[in-house]
């Protein structure tokens, strides 16, 4: 079984990028979310708390990466990655995509795809 919460086009307004003049601007970032877990039980009650609560997960994607102020997507990428699992122990996968629109201008976006595991926990702490 392969359940899904699935969350596009998540804008957030950020310090992002590597270059001074970035440093002292907002940018948007575009987070597309692919979040596994077992949705059987929601499906079935039809009740908020046994599902995951996606204006709690939007909420908590936007505070890491605006405290973090970081400088590559990658990087932003695993802030939300390692905030979300740590906050939900139902999530067992997350696919991230994290693009920056009109950084490069002949471009729509540039951007990152990254999937973890529940288990990049434990292997990211052993490093």
């Amino acid at each position: 079984m392969t359940d899904l919460i699935v969350i596009e086009g998540l804008k957030v307004d950020t310090v992002i990028g590597c270059f001074t003049w970035e440093r002292q601007i907002l940018q948007p970032l575009l987070l597309d979310l692919k979040i596994s877990c077992d949705l059987d039980r929601a499906c079935r009650s039809d009740a908020l708390e046994d599902t995951l609560n996606y204006a709690q997960i939007c909420e908590i994607c936007e505070q890491v990466i605006v405290d973090a102020k970081p400088k590559l997507i990658e990087h932003v990428a695993d802030l939300v990655i390692v905030a979300l699992m740590q906050q939900f122990e139902a999530i067992e996968k997350i696919n991230i995509t994290v693009r920056k629109p009109a950084i490069i201008p002949t471009a729509q976006s540039v951007g990152i795809q990254i999937e973890r595991q529940r288990d990049y926990l434990r292997h990211r702490h052993s490093d």
